[in-house]
């Protein structure tokens, strides 16, 4: 194993996140972060105009929608940058897929600095309910799903870089347990910050990647500018996405065919007329 990706992997299994800097260069994040935020708006745009929702990637009667990928193909080769899937597979084994690709971009000009809106990710995320499967609490002492954050703005204090709470990926509680029906007694107030919290700080272009038990928080923007980021969900074979609708948005076989041979096994089990590898 490559001595940088082991380095990521025994910080992520230590601590539960990583970053891995600059995947996207510097020459090239300037346009990537321009086609993200166009491509943000086209199919906002388009998923309002056909009554859909582009949060849950689903059209008006609840059918799977269009994969936000299709609107990305500037962005899409770095899904498959050698370091990040050194890393996935090093924790999942080869066979690793994305479940989920979504715009995270954060408003500017925020003033409530101490806000926090801690939660763990899907499959931990307990407010999804059966819509898209949950594990039930206590938590099993395993990685399920790798969330990875695309940091296409610089992330710190001035930009609302995200709170996370380093180690709590061991917790086998979620920091939303109240919402849940397994009648838990709440010990800690999510809309607070929580004590050991730290805030990711990482130059543009670089990838924040989060073990999905670990508590976070996106943070409050006070620059100008929007915080620029995009979320994809990098989860092992074995880890059912058919379950629900969230998970079920389809890749347009032109879109497929258009990406690179690195990221095509990725979106394979979600690319229009292709046979997905995961299901016998």
């Amino acid at each position: 194993m490559d001595a940088e990706i082991k380095e990521k992997v025994d910080q992520l299994r230590r601590e539960g996140w990583c970053v891995l800097e600059r995947i996207i260069p510097e020459d090239a994040i300037d346009r990537v972060r321009v086609h993200v935020q166009e491509a943000h708006a086209k199919a906002r745009q388009d998923y309002e105009a056909m009554g859909g929702h582009i949060g849950r990637q689903t059209g008006p009667n609840g059918e799977p929608g269009i994969c936000l990928i299709a609107y990305l193909p500037e962005f899409a080769p770095y899904l498959g940058d050698e370091r990040l899937l050194g890393v996935a597979q090093a924790v999942f084994g080869g066979h690793v897929r994305i479940a989920q690709t979504e715009f995270k971009t954060q408003v500017p000009n925020r003033e409530d600095l101490d806000w926090r809106g801690f939660h763990s990710d899907w499959p931990h995320d307990l407010t999804d309910g059966d819509f898209a499967g949950r594990v039930a609490q206590p938590f099993p002492n395993a990685t399920m799903q790798l969330s990875v954050l695309w940091m296409l703005s610089p992330f710190g204090p001035e930009t609302g870089g995200t709170w996370v709470v380093p180690r709590s990926h061991r917790d086998p509680l979620n920091p939303r347990m109240h919402q849940t029906p397994e009648g838990l007694e709440e010990r800690i107030d999510q809309f607070k910050p929580i004590r050991g919290e730290i805030q990711v700080v990482g130059p543009e272009g670089s990838a924040l990647v989060m073990d999905s038990r670990i508590w976070h928080s996106t943070a409050a923007n006070p620059s100008p500018e929007p915080r620029v980021a995009i979320i994809t969900r990098y989860c092992p074979w074995w880890l059912s996405v058919e379950f629900g609708g969230r998970n079920n948005a389809i890749v347009p076989k032109e879109t497929y065919e258009a990406l690179p041979e690195a990221v095509k096994p990725l979106y394979r089990h979600r690319a229009e007329g292709e046979e997905n590898p995961f299901r016998a």
